[in-house]
């Protein structure tokens, strides 16, 4: 049976992708604290013999939509127990993302755990996405806004889109059904300052799960 280090070196390289011995560490170990800690605090329902797949891999189909020539600001709403955002912290070394999460417990949990495991390049925001893209520091401040399995698309977009920089994009994370919340979306896409760019489809590795990334790229800054 393959460990946890190769099913997550195997699946990165099905998506297309390297990943470094350090870095493998550093997500595995989060995984081991993830783990201890969900035993006493309720971080995730997933089983441990599906974290790698279900947690890291999951969230590192996020690598597909994201630019790599340069550094980035990326935010994930909604990040629960730290996914997508600190896997795509430690693939992503040059790039600051912010782990933001409406539980105190949860972003406490994932920065002190992620920089514990040498995943530095990520801080903790409590708070919701509505009230933080009202300040200025935040609103049209990101190059990436991501979430996975937070609301329905229109309600999604209501609270990420603000968050992005013109020229930016965020990137939702969705799976079967998708094709029903997008429909009829158009103009109140519009109204936000955004439109749908692509549609990225990709087997979930290890699994028999699809993920469809829905790429939204924010245009102008929409309507209050």
């Amino acid at each position: 049976m393959k460990n946890e280090h190769e099913q997550l070196t195997e699946g990165l390289d099905e998506l297309g992708f390297e990943i470094t011995p350090e870095q493998a560490t550093s997500l595995v170990a989060y995984l081991e604290a993830l783990d201890i800690t969900n035993r006493s605090f309720n971080l995730t329902r997933i089983p441990r013999s599906e974290y790698v797949t279900l947690h890291l891999l999951d969230s590192l189909t996020a690598l597909l939509a994201i630019p790599r020539e340069r550094p980035l600001k990326i935010v994930d709403v909604g990040t629960g127990a730290g996914f997508p955002g600190v896997p795509l912290a430690a693939l992503l070394p040059n790039a600051h993302v912010t782990l933001l999460d409406a539980t105190l417990k949860k972003v406490k949990f994932v920065e002190f755990t992620a920089h514990e495991c040498g995943i530095k390049n990520c801080h903790g925001v409590h708070s919701r996405a509505e009230t933080l893209s009202t300040m200025p520091q935040h609103r049209n401040g990101y190059d990436v806004v991501t979430s996975r399995a937070v609301a329905a698309f229109p309600k999604l977009m209501e609270w990420l889109l603000p968050l992005a920089k013109i020229g930016g994009i965020v990137i939702a994370m969705k799976g079967s059904g998708y094709e029903q919340e997008v429909e009829g979306t158009e103009s109140p896409l519009k109204r936000l300052g955004g439109t749908i760019e692509r549609i990225i489809t990709t087997p979930l590795p290890g699994t028999d799960i699809t993920r469809h990334l829905i790429i939204v790229r924010k245009e102008r800054t929409g309507e209050v």
